[in-house]
């Protein structure tokens, strides 16, 4: 029942009591619910116009109606509360929307004083209070979200209970959290059941206690049945976090599945979900199609909503555009990630882990795009190559500051041991095969007393293993082959298969270590095994693969095995992988003489010899190191979403219905 908290007079009581209950209703379950002014007669026409016009999703007419109010009558807190209200969820302006909410509310007081009389007009004060505790959420005020709360709760209905337990937990007041999200359950009101639950699932994340997580989240998901045709996508996609978070990649994908066939939720998206697992399992096909889907999904809800997880999805691709060896749109991608963050107020991550792992995609990034230009240079004119390599010295350089903004993000020391646990809410959502990157940037001790720390904490089953990965890496720089290769081999006995690329950066490792031992079939049979997964893991690491030549033809053809050979992808040997060469023709091929990967290439009529050899050779080169997903530029652009408007004006401005709010 909604209503005021201040006592009413006797007469009109139950009429007045009925429109309080219809109006506070519509607007503690939608911010465009219809509500019915019928009985408040001492709203200005103009006002109410506008006030529906809002509510309808018709904000450029609201807009337009709420100006000439304020023009006619700059004290009218109606006109000021349309502006915000428009610039909020028509415009996603928060702190425009700020701005004239706190003129509103200053307006309201100044003319009815801080408690409203029991007129029609309290009304207004409600909105506007409700609205400042949203505007507030959205630009991550908490204190002040807590604050317009209690106001709202000591003189209205219904009370803001389990509300209250988001700004706590983002403010790290876990107990105080917690005791809010009690509150609201123990109420028996279902909508607060459901706010709570959903708090709850992210309250015990953020405090640590994954598996209470995995459990509060589950809870969350099967309040209405686990059914996506009777809820909302957000509580499957919190559920399918905290799988990811006890190594449950299995569940966590299903879930997420079920996720794009629910309603759609103001935040969070179920197809980013799905591609950064596809990415981790080497599903390059899967991933694609699950990336294709995101711009569809993010137009599907409101404007204000709409931009709240670009980087999400920036990120997603990024790693995706990364492993298929797209250096250049990787890079154009993280370079937007560093340059505009997003807000974080509907997220429970911590942001500087955000911004890490965005720094050392870019790092990634731009280290290959730097090997790439070396690649593309074969053959190419003696001043053609040296160009190549001063590009590559600019992209190196970019990688080398990247690293530093990513050292920079991980000076805390609680926050960069927690980058190590992956799946947990300290590693945010770093990507595992992303991590031994750090070993680069922060050095091997750094990390190898990180991972010892993280992995001293850590009780979850199967974390071990990541934690074998990560020391793997380390102990490869610091110059143990041995330990390194063991600390391997122990990590891919341990790792699902559903973690495929940290998988092929082991076998990586595995390689390099037993080539440095001397252990050239133990060397050769790892090579194979990872280039099967991840062809350009070793692309992305700047090494060289041991590798003997099978010419096959005239002079010619030597000089294309010459070309190859001369490569800085292949360190020419006694022993390794085979390259066959062949007129117009190369092929990498295994121990087991499995092909790896090949090329033919028909030459053009008058084409020059070396011209051929080198359009060989380089076509070689991305067969070779990258997996074979083919996109064209306009692919490319529509994953990225820029050949679409990111906002449609006839949609978002006349008419769009936004789901509940989460």
């Amino acid at each position: 029942m909604a209503a005021v908290r201040r006592r009413q007079p006797p007469a009109g009581r139950a009429a007045l009591a009925a429109l309080l209950s219809a109006a506070l209703c519509a607007i503690g379950t939608g911010v465009h619910a219809q509500l019915d002014l019928s009985g408040d007669a001492a709203i200005a026409l103009d006002e109410e116009r506008a006030l529906a016009e809002a509510q309808q999703g018709n904000h450029i007419k609201a807009r337009e109606i709420a100006e000439s109010v304020v023009r006619a009558n700059p004290r009218s807190y109606a006109g000021h509360f349309v502006l915000g209200f428009v610039h909020h969820y028509g415009e996603a302006n928060f702190a425009r929307a700020l701005y004239h909410q706190d003129r509103a509310l200053a307006l309201f007081v100044e003319q009815h004083g801080a408690e409203p009389a029991p007129t029609g007009r309290w009304i207004w004060h409600a909105r506007i209070l409700r609205e400042l505790v949203w505007t507030h959420g959205n630009l991550e005020h908490y204190e002040e979200q807590l604050a317009y709360m209690a106001r709202y709760t000591e003189l209205y209905e219904p009370d803001m209970i389990a509300e209250r337990a988001w700004p706590l937990m983002k403010l790290r007041r876990f107990d105080e959290a917690r005791a809010a999200a009690r509150a609201g359950e123990m109420t028996g009101d279902p909508r607060q059941r459901e706010i709570a639950l959903n708090a709850r699932c992210a309250i015990e994340f953020e405090a640590g206690d994954n598996q209470a997580g995995y459990d509060a989240c589950r809870e969350a998901m099967m309040l209405r049945g686990g059914d996506p045709s009777a809820q909302g996508a957000v509580d499957f996609t919190n559920f399918a976090e905290a799988a990811r978070s006890v190594f449950r990649l299995d569940e966590a994908e299903r879930v997420d599945l079920l996720a794009t066939e629910a309603q759609v939720s103001w935040y969070g998206n179920p197809w980013v979900e799905l591609a950064e697992l596809y990415v981790r399992g080497a599903r390059y096909v899967e991933a694609l199609g699950a990336l294709r889907e995101v711009p569809g999904y993010r137009d599907r809800r409101p404007p204000h909503a709409r931009d709240a997880d670009r980087n999400e999805s920036r990120r997603a691709l990024a790693s995706f555009f990364l492993v298929v060896g797209r250096a250049e749109d990787a890079q154009g991608l993280t370079e937007k990630m560093l340059n505009a963050p997003d807000r974080r107020a509907h997220n429970s991550r911590d942001p500087a882990q955000d911004r890490a792992i965005a720094a050392l995609l870019h790092r990634a990034a731009s280290k290959l795009r730097a090997e790439q230009r070396v690649e593309q240079a074969i053959g190419a004119p003696w001043y053609e190559r040296g160009w190549a390599w001063v590009e590559s010295l600019g992209d190196r350089f970019d990688a080398w500051l990247s690293g530093r903004t990513a050292a920079k993000n991980l000076a805390d020391e609680e926050r960069l041991v927690g980058t190590f646990m992956i799946g947990t809410h300290r590693s945010a959502v770093m990507p595992p095969w992303l991590v031994g990157e750090l070993t680069d940037v922060l050095g091997a001790g750094v990390v190898r007393e990180s991972v010892r720390r993280a992995r001293a904490e850590d009780d979850r089953d199967g974390s071990d293993a990541y934690y074998d990965a990560f020391e793997a890496d380390a102990a490869l720089a610091a110059g143990e082959p041995e330990q390194a290769r063991n600390l391997a081999e122990r990590a891919l006995a341990g790792l699902q298969q559903a973690e495929a690329l940290l998988r092929a950066r082991m076998l990586a490792i595995v390689a390099e270590s037993s080539r440095q031992l001397g252990d050239g079939a133990r060397a050769t049979e790892a090579y194979g095994e990872a280039f099967q997964s991840d062809p350009g893991v070793f692309r992305r690491l700047g090494w060289a693969v041991p590798v003997r030549f099978e010419v096959r033809g005239d002079a010619s053809v030597e000089e294309l095995a010459d070309l190859i050979a001369g490569s800085p992808r292949f360190d020419v040997s006694d022993w390794g992988l085979r390259v066959q060469v062949a007129p117009g023709s190369a092929c990498l091929v295994d121990d087991g003489d499995a092909q790896l990967a090949c090329t033919e290439v028909t030459s053009e009529p008058n084409e020059d010899a070396d011209d051929f050899h080198a359009r060989v050779a380089r076509d070689f080169h991305e067969r070779v190191f990258a997996p074979r997903v083919d996109l064209s530029q306009s692919d490319v652009n529509s994953l990225d979403g820029s050949n679409r408007v990111s906002r449609d004006p006839l949609r978002t401005m006349f008419g769009h219905e936004p789901p509940p709010r989460e």
